[in-house]
Parts: C-alpha cells; structure tokens; sequence
C-alpha cells in the first residue's frame, strides 16, 4: 500500500516538510517518479527505510545520507544487519519496528480528515446547525 507525505510524517513523528526533503535529497534514487510534496505516494518498504534512518540519526547522530544508506542495507538484509567498517556490525529489530509502523500508519489515516474544498456548506453560512 502507499502512502502520502503527510500520513508518513504524522507516523513517524515527524513534519512533511522534513520527511519529504529527506526523500528529496537522500533517499531520490529509491524513489519512483511521480509527485512531488504532500501528495508523494510511498512505498511501506520505503517507509521502514526511512523511519530506520531517522532512527539511526537520533539515536546514534549519523547525518541522513549515511542513514540512508545504512537503513537501506538494514532492510535489504535478511538477518536486518549491515557491516560498519572492517570489524563491526549494527543489527536492528526490523520486526519490531514493523509492528510499531504499521499501527502508527493505521493510526495516522484514522486521524486524517481531508480538507474541504470550495463553498462553505449551505448550514455554516446561515449560522444554523442540524
């Protein structure tokens, strides 16, 4: 299933303006064209990618290329590790984090309320409700 900007930034905790900049500027080679902005659709493979990222960022101060690209080495593992330097490796519950994403994107487009676009209802003009 894909998602919006918007509803990927309020599961993960985040601004839009953030969430589609990283996407814009870090992650563009894993994207597809398309949209730009709030109506971007994402992938939830993608999703998990960048909430790995921003993990990795506030946890452990990578800067967002390096997070990229260790949260995109992260999911394409099967044992969700990934090699830093000759000797170490950074090993993250992506199991967990699923479960945790998938309820915050449930969450996020319960709460979601579309924008009403043109006239003003016939009701609200007149001040009367029913």
């Amino acid at each position: 299933m894909n998602y919006t900007t918007t509803d990927v930034a309020a599961a993960l905790g985040s601004t839009t303006k953030m969430v589609d900049n990283l996407l814009a500027r870090e992650a563009k080679h894993l994207l597809s064209t398309g949209k730009r902005g709030k109506s971007r659709l994402i992938d939830e493979s993608l999703i998990e990618i960048l909430a790995i990222a921003l993990l990795l960022r506030r946890d452990l101060g990578t800067s967002a290329r390096t997070s990229v690209k260790l949260a995109s080495g992260i999911a394409a593992s099967p044992v969700s590790n990934v090699a830093v330097g000759t000797l170490g490796v950074l090993h993250f519950d992506v199991a967990s984090l699923r479960l945790v994403l998938r309820q915050a994107l449930a969450d996020s487009l319960e709460d979601r309320r579309p924008v009403r676009r043109g006239r003003p209802l016939l009701s609200a003009q007149r001040g009367t409700s029913l």
